[in-house]
């Protein structure tokens, strides 16, 4: 026995006779003497472990006569052979298991164990023997099977249904060829990115292997690439062994809709069908996330519509990630800021970051990676980038928009259509997107005709989809309904129903299979409807639903010739932040003088409570930033009125901090409309009363 550290025979026969009788009980093929080995080598490696660390070791004060007379006790215990079983059948040793029959044991003998060290002594002493048995086989196989299945499922980014003109198939593109990493910056303090290579790799690196930080939210809006950049964290963990850590991509919106509500169960049975993973040993997961060797990515929690469901998951989140058991995993949370309240994820446990818009540089980066890869000619590749840099520098407002990475592949896609149209205005790109999303609708003449549409026609198309957004986007209120995105396909399947006979004048039964046949075509060729688990579709990108529920209502506005629909709109969801993106995009596609109305209608809600007022200024300010067009700075304008409130809120010296940060982003984001002018005469008249490095700032900016 001297050979880990325990003189005498005392502990050798004990663990011979235990290791036999593990074997018989768990039935396993396992070579006793084998096992016998293993529980030795264990005791060293933990008793190793103790010499390095420099501590006590196991008690307080005990000799090796004594030590070895408490161990043959404990490995005699009916819970600590239980323990010893699980790697039989595939399963870790529970650590609180342990510690409680040890605990008992010294208490019996009146030993006093050292508790500092108990817990990374077995620890060792567990993983060490769960990794010399048969288990750990099936768990490195399984890794290897799991990384290869993540490869398979994130190397690409699908772009379904957009066809290049003159080919017949869908585009789908290398996610390694094409990813540009976004500039990431810590929120409080945003002059030092943490992350700014444009080397992927390297910059993955510096977030998750280098950075001291295991725990932190990334805030996005909406395109700024935040479930591209996880899913390539999965992608590269899963590409690199030398990473050493086992990623785990969780899009929140599913795991809001599990009903076990637990997290380690979810992993255990979704993941595996997400990944068709099958014969995946029970303790998989739980293993590797007890060693602290997880990269837990959970995507979109802006995606669950419901606040209290969102409050719900956050607490489940929360507790989970904070587990003793799991703390020193690293984990990724992603939201847009637009739906996330700041009490959900403390920043001095979990520090936030802000995902920034690309830069000119990463602007051509990404175009030059894009062309580079639908092209194998070089020449002709660099042709296309040659040409969409020009337009782009040509138009300025798009350019701006560009800056958002959905909307620049928007863009790169478009561009292979009509290559000197570019629109200027987002809302204007949104329409272009949709209508090139839809275009290839019935390009395939090669289908079955039972398989194609026979009373929708391509102009119903758009017509059918608006009137789908609004009704998915209005699910929030319907307690069993968690997701804006998320709905089953027998729900969508009944709107769609009554849509399409009240559109053709058919009967409902007509109606159900064309709307069954529908979302096959919508969902196989436009990609702005996807199938997302089983039988549960989503939109592709919040902000088409977001584009096309503002467009049914402007729908409803014009066909009742009633812009009192829109005002009770803006009165029922202004202070939701699921409608905002809605809002917005209704309000900018009016004509002048009603957006005037629907700002001055805001700028009045409220005037009486300085929250909402405070609120509805700011809102009223984005729409500005969205350069309606003939909205000119003169006095009774709301743009005049908008910005002295803006001016008023940035010489009180009494504003709160967050009230007074917004109240600057306000004043940037009016760079290159025709408001830029205005905005800084007004701060240049108030300049005696604005911080001096403020003033620069806005200098700059405007």
């Amino acid at each position: 026995m001297e050979s880990f550290g325990i003189p005498g025979a005392a502990l050798t026969p004990v663990l011979s006779a235990i290791a036999k009788e593990i074997i018989k009980k768990a039935q396993s093929r396992w070579n006793p003497t084998e096992l016998e080995k293993s529980l030795k080598a264990a005791i060293k490696a933990a008793q190793d472990e103790e010499k390095k660390r420099l501590q006590k070791g196991l008690f307080s004060y005990c000799d090796d006569k004594k030590t070895a007379d408490f161990l043959a006790k404990v490995f005699k215990c009916s819970t600590v052979k239980q323990e010893l079983e699980k790697p039989l059948t595939d399963k870790f040793p529970d650590i609180p298991n342990l510690i409680a029959a040890f605990t008992q044991i010294a208490q019996d003998l009146k030993i006093s164990l050292n508790e500092v060290g108990l817990k990374p002594w077995l620890w060792t002493f567990s993983n060490t023997y769960f990794q010399k048995s048969p288990a750990y086989i099936r768990y490195k196989t399984t890794k290897e099977n799991y990384f290869n299945q993540i490869k398979i499922h994130s190397e690409k980014i699908h772009f379904a249904g957009i066809k290049v003109s003159g080919e017949d198939r869908d585009i789908s593109e290398q996610l390694v060829k094409i990813f540009v990493m976004p500039d990431v910056i810590k929120e409080e303090n945003n002059t030092q990115p943490i992350i700014t290579s444009n080397d992927a790799y390297i910059a993955a690196n510096t977030l998750l292997i280098n950075s001291p930080i295991q725990q932190m939210v990334i805030l996005g809006e909406p395109g700024s690439g935040k479930s591209t950049l996880m899913q390539y964290f999965a992608l590269d963990f899963a590409s690199n062994a030398e990473h050493d850590l086992l990623p785990i991509l969780i899009q929140i919106r599913d795991l809001a809709k599990y009903v076990e509500n637990n997290i380690l169960s979810y992993l255990q049975e979704i993941i595996p069908k997400k990944y068709n993973l099958t014969d995946i040993p029970n303790g998989f997961f739980d293993y590797w996330l007890k060693q602290g060797k997880a990269l837990i990515l959970l995507d979109g929690l802006d995606e669950i519509a419901d606040e209290n469901k969102r409050r719900e998951v956050v607490r489940l989140l929360y507790s989970f990630i904070k587990d003793s058991q799991y703390a020193q995993n690293r984990v990724i949370i992603t939201s847009r800021p637009a739906e996330y309240e700041r009490y959900f994820f403390k920043t001095n446990e979990f520090p936030h970051y802000i995902i920034q818009p690309f830069d000119e540089p990463k602007i051509n980066l990404f175009i030059d990676k894009w062309h580079n890869s639908r092209f194998p000619d070089l020449v002709e590749s660099d042709r296309w980038q040659t040409s969409l840099k020009n337009v782009l520098n040509s138009q300025e407002r798009i350019k701006l928009l560009v800056q958002n990475p959905l909307l620049l592949t928007l863009v790169c896609l478009i561009h292979r259509y009509d290559v000197y149209r570019l629109p200027q205005k987002r809302h204007h790109l949104y329409e272009a997107a949709v209508k090139t999303l839809l275009m290839s609708w019935d390009m395939n003449k090669a289908e079955p005709l039972d398989q194609r549409l026979i009373y929708v026609k391509p102009d119903d198309l758009q017509r059918l989809m608006e009137q789908l957004a609004y009704w998915i986007h209005s699910q929030k209120s319907q307690a069993d309904i968690n997701s804006s995105t998320i709905v089953e396909r027998r729900e969508i399947v009944d709107k769609l129903s009554q849509d399409i006979k009240n559109l053709r004048q058919i009967e409902l039964y007509q109606a159900k299979q064309e709307a069954e046949k529908f979302i096959k075509y919508i969902s196989a060729r436009s990609g702005l409807l996807n199938e997302q688990g089983q039988e549960c579709y989503a939109f592709g990108h919040k902000t088409f639903q977001e584009y096309l529920c503002a467009q049914e209502i402007d729908y409803r506005r014009q066909n009742d010739d009633d812009f009192g629909i829109v005002l009770e709109h803006i009165k029922d969801h202004l202070h939701d932040p699921h409608w905002r993106e809605v809002l917005l995009l209704l309000i900018v596609i009016q004509k002048p003088k009603p957006i005037a109305k629907a700002i001055k209608f805001i700028l009045d809600l409220d005037t009486d409570k300085p929250e909402l007022y405070h609120h509805n200024l700011l809102f009223a300010a984005s729409c500005l930033a969205e350069d309606p067009k003939d909205l000119r700075t003169v006095e009774n304008e709301p743009s005049s009125q908008i910005l002295r409130e803006l001016a008023n809120l940035e010489i009180n010296p009494d504003l709160d901090e967050e009230i007074r940060s917004q109240v600057f982003l306000s004043f940037c984001n009016l760079s290159q409309t025709q408001f830029a002018k205005s905005a800084l005469q007004i701060l240049s008249d108030n300049e005696a009363n604005i911080d001096e490095q403020r003033m620069q700032q806005y200098l700059s900016k405007l």
